[in-house]
């Protein structure tokens, strides 16, 4: 490096010290990315200030419906380990918040100065900003997987479980209308939040209680149709439409029984 590099590098070091303490407290800003994101939608919280070599600001407290974020900084001659020529007016910070529940959020950023000759540390400026994150389109995903009921009709409900392929299998395990119980297999494609399953039972003299169950004396027979909707992760509506003799179509809300263990929704 020649001299005249160096002092160019012992000035900038000198001003970006003095920009970083006394310019800071009315520059910092706060964006998001979507600025009006849905809930099923990653957000990503920009953090911008001076160029002053400061470190990434650190996320220090999530509770509540709110962010914090801080940076700690030191007084003196500040140290970076490399200034570009000619060096920014800003430096910006990507923070990634993931992916929100609707509802508001306050993000606020604050930077302390730390004094080298003490060890104290001082408040020198805080900004927040709010996020506002709206319902996200409800999509049937892999924590929909588990047992669904109607409480006030409890001794018959669902078994669902999403497969691969974005297919909704689906067993109803249900009483025949003269009585005697039944179960129906039914599973079909998914889209969005609801799902139209073709619906199967089986039939024939082989189905009897093992050792006499007989696969080659039982055939599927098809049922009609069978259409799950639902509102959220806990709650939603089936509906039915049968060919088979002796049923009629109807509908019913259900509600979540069980979560397998390992999975979570959304």
């Amino acid at each position: 490096m020649t001299r005249a590099c160096r002092k160019h590098a012992l000035i900038a070091h000198a001003l970006f010290a003095w920009e970083a303490f006394h310019g800071i407290a009315a520059a910092q800003t706060i964006t998001f990315s979507p600025p009006m994101p849905a809930s099923d939608t990653p957000v990503t919280v920009t953090l911008t200030e001076p160029f002053d070599c400061a470190p990434q600001p650190l996320l220090v407290a999530r509770v509540d419906g709110a962010f914090r974020f801080q940076s700690t900084l030191t007084d003196g001659v500040v140290q970076c380990p490399f200034i570009p020529f000619p060096p920014p007016n800003r430096t910006s910070f990507d923070e990634t918040l993931g992916l929100l529940p609707a509802g508001t959020y306050a993000v606020t950023w604050d930077v302390y100065l730390k004094h080298v000759a003490d060890g104290s540390t001082a408040l020198v400026s805080s900004t927040s900003a709010t996020l506002t994150v709206a319902a996200g389109a409800l999509a049937i995903s892999p924590g929909f997987t588990g047992n669904w009921y109607d409480p006030d009709a409890s001794g018959h409900g669902f078994s669902i479980e999403v497969l691969p392929g974005n297919v909704l299998l689906a067993e109803w395990f249900v009483f025949a209308p003269d009585g005697g119980q039944a179960w129906f297999t039914a599973s079909g494609p998914i889209t969005g939040n609801h799902a139209v399953l073709q619906a199967y039972f089986p039939d024939g003299a082989g189905g009897r209680f093992p050792p006499n169950f007989d696969a080659a004396r039982l055939q599927a027979q098809f049922w009609g149709t069978i259409t799950f909707a639902f509102d959220d992760c806990n709650s939603g509506t089936v509906s039915w439409s049968p060919t088979a003799t002796g049923y009629a179509s109807g509908a019913l809300p259900i509600r979540r029984l069980t979560l397998p263990a390992g999975l979570s929704c959304p």
